[in-house]
């Protein structure tokens, strides 16, 4: 038995050679996975032979070899790494001058270092959230978390793609490429349009910014963060959960 998979560039064929069973209790919980290697009679069609079980390091061999950018290599992670997994990955960022682009009507063409707040990066297989916290120390689970008060960024978190270019292969469990890429991407507009939505700065976001870039603040105006309502826990969960719904 073979299939036939084209793409733009190719037409590979592929014939099923293997075959992974899994087993499971009342509750539908797996209980029991096994390997077999696949034959096929006179007439083309599959026969399932007898198997062994499963080894788990068989199967993470497997994994690595479908998905590698979401298996993580051992290794000893940085101070600023929250969290890591299959799927997810979460960090900080201290406060501390970035370099903004805006390219908006209000703010036009503008480009400068400015001090922004501490911030927790989110990222699953599904989404890329960036969330600011306040003071320096690092987060921890209980630690409060505010809307981070850049355009394009939502209520929720999730990070307008736009035209950013995402990691990929070994950049996507590396902090800093991810953080280019938000920083490297033009500021357009705001996601959040209700008042006092993204920023309690008192004439609202575009006159923060440009606040902000005409130099008035030495640092990040923390007092304008709005609450989330949310604790690094809550929102991390949040995620992860979605993630795998």
């Amino acid at each position: 038995m073979a299939i036939s998979v084209s793409t733009f560039s190719s037409n590979q064929s592929y014939r099923l050679t293997n075959a992974i069973l899994v087993y499971q209790d009342a509750s539908r919980k797996p209980a029991f996975v096994s390997v077999h290697d696949v034959s096929t009679d006179g007439q083309d069609r599959p026969i399932i032979q007898a198997g062994v079980p499963a080894s788990k390091s068989g199967l993470l061999s497997l994994m690595r070899i479908l998905d590698p950018e979401t298996m993580l290599r051992p290794a000893l992670k940085p101070a600023h790494v929250l969290a890591e997994g299959t799927g997810f990955f979460v960090w900080f960022s201290k406060p501390q001058a970035r370099q903004v682009w805006f390219d908006c009507k209000e703010l036009g063409a503008r480009t400068g270092r400015v001090p922004c707040p501490g911030l927790v990066f989110v990222v699953t297989h599904k989404a890329w959230k960036v969330f600011a916290y306040k003071g320096r120390q690092r987060p921890d689970a209980d630690t409060p978390l505010f809307v981070a008060p850049f355009f394009n960024v939502w209520n929720t978190g999730t990070i307008c793609v736009g035209s950013a270019r995402l990691p990929k292969g070994d950049q996507v469990h590396r902090s800093e490429a991810w953080e280019e890429a938000f920083f490297r991407s033009y500021f357009t507009h705001p996601n959040i349009h209700t008042p006092k939505g993204l920023t309690r700065y008192r004439a609202g976001p575009f006159a923060l910014w440009r606040d902000l870039l005409d130099g008035q603040f030495a640092r990040f105006p923390t007092r304008s963060l709005v609450s989330t309502g949310w604790t690094l826990r809550e929102a991390f969960e949040a995620a992860v959960l979605e993630a795998e719904a």
